[in-house]
């Protein structure tokens, strides 16, 4: 009976230590802001910078640059090897995910023109008026949208998420998955993109969408 109970014990405590491994999400926050969202634990955080400078169009040292920085917050997590925000945006192939997120006031201009347009076309041109005036500017062709949804999270916010493919220059098709929120005084816009090649997307969807559903913004009200 002695030896069995010790036996009994010793799977309790191999069960114990089984459970306390690597968890399988990180879960990335900014409590000023109240966003949220999850990764898979084995991506890597990355630098943002070089990427908000091209996003916002401030050059690096200028004087735009640091206010930028004082009024943005952001964060990308890269699945890759070597990881780097700008796979977001890089031309080449892509076959790792990245998500990124980002927190940012809304200028006055975009403050009087907000709108569920305006937030599909927050990242790349995704409505058919913004596809046409960049028509030729941009290294993007065989734009497909994949999925279009209203989101209205909570009184305080609502938005879009929209799933849509494109094929850059070296001939690669890409998806990206976007959610875009705004307060409902627009004055903040709340960012999610995921990005990778679509062959990846395909693949990996499960885990995507679970990034992708797990963003959530806590508002006023």
């Amino acid at each position: 009976m002695h030896k069995r109970r010790i036996h009994i014990v010793g799977i309790i405590v191999l069960a114990l230590v089984a459970g306390c491994g690597a968890p399988d999400f990180t879960y990335v926050k900014n409590s000023g802001h109240r966003t949220y969202f999850k990764v898979p634990h084995g991506w890597h955080e990355t630098a943002t910078k070089s990427l908000d400078d091209a996003l916002s169009g401030t050059n690096t040292d200028s004087v735009a640059a640091e206010m930028r920085e004082q009024s943005w917050w952001s964060v990308a997590y890269d699945a890759a090897d070597t990881p780097a925000a700008d796979h977001l945006v890089t031309v080449g192939l892509t076959d790792d995910p990245i998500v990124y997120a980002r927190v940012s006031p809304l200028t006055e201009q975009q403050q009087s023109k907000v709108s569920l347009d305006l937030l599909r076309d927050a990242f790349l041109p995704v409505t058919p008026a913004a596809r046409e005036a960049s028509a030729g500017s941009l290294p993007l062709t065989g734009f497909e949208l994949v999925h279009s949804e209203v989101l209205t999270p909570s009184d305080g916010l609502h938005g879009v998420r929209v799933i849509f493919d494109y094929e850059l220059a070296n001939g690669v098709l890409h998806t990206f998955d976007q959610t875009a929120l705004v307060d409902n005084a627009g004055t903040m816009l709340y960012l999610l993109i995921i990005r990778c090649s679509t062959s990846c997307y395909r693949e990996r969807l499960d885990e995507l969408d679970t990034i992708a559903t797990s963003f959530t913004v806590r508002s006023d009200t």
